[in-house]
């Protein structure tokens, strides 16, 4: 039976696609089929763990590494568990974190381009309190509302995920230190590597060294340059035409949520208030990774 030895496992939003292609540019690398599985993100499935075998058909009984590139693992701490149980100790990942604040509002914009967010940027994050303890308890009773009054759209993710609210949740799936404590206390450091978003695209070749030695694997089958997969380019529904072309997108993709003219308005980049809100929400956030990784991290624009 093949099963994951590895786990690209978040930050969403992060490079996590760009960087699973990467990955599959090398010959002892193998990605699962779809890249993003989900399949612990069900505690259903820890009776089907042969079933899961299917996502690497065709992967050779020698492979050296053998990808599962999930983002949802980062959202629930029995994920982490349930990892632990059915795969073992010796599982490897790897965590590729990016701005907490750009990350946040790259969330959202993600979720509003599906169709499935339907607040503004404003509503979301200008409404929590500045402590970042308590703004995570009001994200979660802000976002069960916004489900109980069709705010948000969780109907495509119910049999995806336990927590199907999990991704409207943009702040708290930003404060990445408390989602990768489990893992680092089930599976130890050794087993876990952290590289950021800003260093892949920055100079890719620094890191993909970093990637090699971590899976024990030649460095030059991963190519010299990060590739650009899954951006996030909102759609032009400011006119009817647009909006039409985007409505035939999704019904392509098996999303059949009705378009509407404010999906394609929100910018690019969060608006200035957003943004200093985002940021004295992530200060700390930033602090923590600051003493971790032993950088300033201002400078590659945390």
């Amino acid at each position: 039976m093949t099963v994951p030895n590895l786990i690209v496992a978040g930050a969403q939003k992060s490079g996590t696609t760009s960087l699973c292609a990467a990955l599959e540019q090398h010959p002892d690398c193998y990605l699962s089929n779809p890249k993003e599985p989900n399949f612990f993100s069900r505690g259903i499935n820890e009776q089907r763990l042969a079933s899961f075998s299917n996502c690497f058909r065709g992967v050779p009984d020698d492979a050296r590494v053998i990808v599962d590139g999930t983002t949802t693992y980062m959202a629930d701490p029995a994920i982490a568990e349930r990892i632990y149980r059915m795969l073992g100790p010796g599982t490897k990942f790897i965590f590729a974190l990016r701005s907490p604040r750009k990350r946040a509002y790259s969330g959202f914009l993600h979720m509003l381009k599906r169709g499935h967010e339907r607040r503004t940027a404003q509503d979301i994050f200008l409404s929590l309190p500045d402590d970042p303890v308590a703004a995570v308890q009001a994200e979660r009773g802000n976002v069960d509302k916004a489900a109980a009054l069709r705010q948000v759209i969780a109907r495509p993710y119910l049999r995806q995920y336990d927590d199907v609210l999990w991704n409207f949740r943009y702040l708290t799936n930003s404060l990445f230190a408390a989602q990768i404590e489990p893992y680092e206390r089930l599976f130890g450091q050794d087993n876990i590597l952290i590289i950021l978003f800003e260093d892949m695209v920055a100079d890719f070749m620094s890191q993909r060294a970093r990637i090699a030695e971590f899976l024990d694997m030649p460095e030059q089958g991963l190519p010299r340059t990060l590739p650009r997969e899954n951006q996030t380019r909102m759609p032009d529904t400011g006119t009817l035409w647009g909006r039409i072309d985007e409505q035939v997108r999704r019904i392509k993709r098996g999303n059949f949520v009705f378009v509407r003219k404010a999906e394609g308005q929100a910018p690019s980049r969060a608006p200035s208030d957003v943004g200093t809100k985002l940021k004295r929400l992530t200060d700390d956030e930033v602090a923590i990774w600051e003493q971790r990784l032993g950088r300033d991290l201002r400078a590659v624009g945390w």
